[in-house]
């Protein structure tokens, strides 16, 4: 009886803690590396001092996060192993799409590219919400392409390519609540920052953040 409980809490929970710690390492690493290719067209939103991926308080986050995601799923759904590996990579991803977006403005192709991947195999392998999910991302993506040209980039290609990505993950449902729930959460932000003058009417607001841990949340506890 312990050793069950040692093997399906603990022990599980310290694995993926661990794997946390190195992908979300690996996945800022690989971010600051993307980051130099845009050098010339990148400002930095929060100022960074040293390495990313040795600022200890960014690894908390990178690790942290979807230690506490996995938790929560296992108190919502038990070990359902397929929940709890789903839970780990969404919120794994959308903590680093969170990260770079705060701290250089942008997300990166190939990181939404591995992200949309692993969606699709998701799929593939399941077919739970197949037709649903591709909808989603099409329809999302096109969406917010047109919305983007619309505003004059009040959305960015990131945040456009963000919702094609997540669609795969979310269904066209979530995906849609998701999209509200961001956009007022950072309009909001922007609005606060707008009146205490921390930034101008011109300058870039990120609301990749906002779809992304909206996204995470839903995500998170609809899973059946």
């Amino acid at each position: 009886m312990l050793g069950d409980i040692f093997i399906n809490k603990v022990l599980i929970i310290a694995l993926l803690g661990l794997l946390g710690y190195f992908l979300g390492r690996g996945l800022l690493a690989w971010s600051e590396y993307l980051s130099w290719e845009y050098e010339s067209e990148l400002d930095t939103f929060i100022p960074v001092t040293r390495p990313v991926a040795e600022n200890k308080w960014l690894m908390l986050i990178a690790a942290i996060v979807p230690l506490i995601c996995v938790a929560i799923a296992y108190h919502l759904y038990g070990i359902q192993y397929p929940i709890i590996l789903y839970v780990f990579a969404v919120s794994l991803f959308m903590v680093q799409f969170s990260l770079t977006d705060f701290l250089w403005q942008v997300i990166f192709d190939k990181q939404l590219a591995l992200f949309a991947i692993l969606g699709i195999s998701r799929l593939l392998v399941t077919g739970d919400g197949l037709v649903d999910c591709l909808v989603a991302s099409v329809t999302g993506f096109v969406a917010f392409f047109l919305l983007a040209v619309i505003t004059r980039g009040g959305f960015g290609g990131g945040d456009v390519k963000l919702i094609g990505a997540m669609g795969l993950w979310l269904g066209s449902d979530l995906l849609l609540t998701t999209v509200i729930v961001g956009s007022i959460l950072g309009g909001f932000v922007a609005l606060l920052l707008l009146i205490t003058k921390k930034r101008g009417r011109r300058e870039y607001y990120p609301y990749g953040p906002y779809f992304a841990i909206t996204g995470m949340i839903m995500f998170l506890l609809t899973l059946n």
